[in-house]
């Protein structure tokens, strides 16, 4: 226990319970804890969500397959080079999502993900494991990975592509995964788990400093999300629904055009706000765009 802390291990949430002065949690294992407000950041799934009836039934999350493997710096330096070089491979094998390399200081981070597992204009169901395969046979064949990795650590995930329409109600706050809070391009969601728990943090500290836990207070959650990180997931959403059909347009233009590639990927790899720079990243598509099909008509 530090600063009041407790924390409870093996034990599983089952069920969430608002009163009018306090919140119940109920447990697997019959132990029932009380509080004022309930911060639930229990993924995409959420029992804290669920129980309170906050809507997930819109979620529609993507499907990823994954693994991390250890290598030794020295292979990773001679596929990778010193920088690490990332692989995104989009719509791998015609399915709606991409597949990744994420080379790290001593470890190889491989995985492919779909936004949706049915196949355009079909109702056949796509196996993930069978395209993570073919996935992993085409990498080797052409010698991007080491062909001696043991493959013994895979991992099935999924993980939202929007935020709920509501992430509070009375006593109840959500944050991270459980909230929809993702980065839908590359998955990435530690950034905005971390500042939803920051937020969370101080508004609670502020409610049980007035006394209030209603769902009128609580909603003041949602005003600082949105004003935080809230417009770059918005324009995350919108930029994806407009280029999803011409995402070979898109990486067509990255491949010839340095600085719109240089935006896209600050953008892709969290270190520019798309938000910030949507204007720059829609002026620089026009450009790219146009002088691109100039040069087709020179040709």
């Amino acid at each position: 226990m530090r600063n009041g802390t407790v924390l409870h291990q093996k034990k599983t949430v089952t069920d969430i319970k608002i009163l009018e002065d306090r919140a119940k949690v109920l447990t697997d294992d019959g132990s029932i804890f009380e509080s004022k407000i309930v911060i639930g950041s229990d993924g995409i799934h959420s029992t804290v969500a669920k129980s309170t009836e906050l809507d997930i039934s819109k979620i529609n999350p993507a499907v990823s397959i994954f693994e991390e493997i250890q290598l030794d710096s020295n292979i990773l330096d001679s596929y990778f080079g010193k920088k690490r070089l990332t692989h995104i491979y989009m719509k791998f094998q015609g399915i709606n999502g991409y597949g990744w390399i994420f080379p790290k200081k001593k470890h190889l981070n491989l995985g492919i993900c779909a936004f949706s597992l049915n196949e355009k204009d079909s109702n056949k169901k796509i196996n993930l494991r069978e395209m993570y395969d073919k996935y992993l046979k085409i990498l080797n064949e052409s010698k991007v990975i080491p062909d001696h990795l043991a493959h013994d650590n895979i991992k099935i995930g999924q993980f939202p592509l929007y935020p709920l329409v509501k992430t509070f109600t009375d006593r109840v706050i959500l944050c991270g995964d459980a909230a929809g809070f993702i980065n839908p391009f590359s998955g990435e969601g530690i950034y905005y788990a971390m500042s939803s728990g920051e937020i969370a943090a101080k508004l609670v500290d502020k409610a049980l400093n007035s006394g209030r836990a209603d769902e009128g207070f609580l909603s003041k959650y949602e005003k600082m999300w949105k004003k935080d990180f809230g417009r770059d997931i918005k324009q995350y959403y919108l930029v994806g629904k407009k280029q999803g059909r011409r995402t070979h347009k898109l990486v067509d233009l990255i491949k010839k055009d340095e600085i719109f590639a240089d935006i896209v990927f600050g953008i892709l790899l969290g270190d520019k706000s798309i938000y910030e720079y949507r204007w720059k990243l829609r002026k620089r598509f026009i450009y790219a765009t146009l002088k691109n099909f100039f040069s087709k008509g020179s040709n």
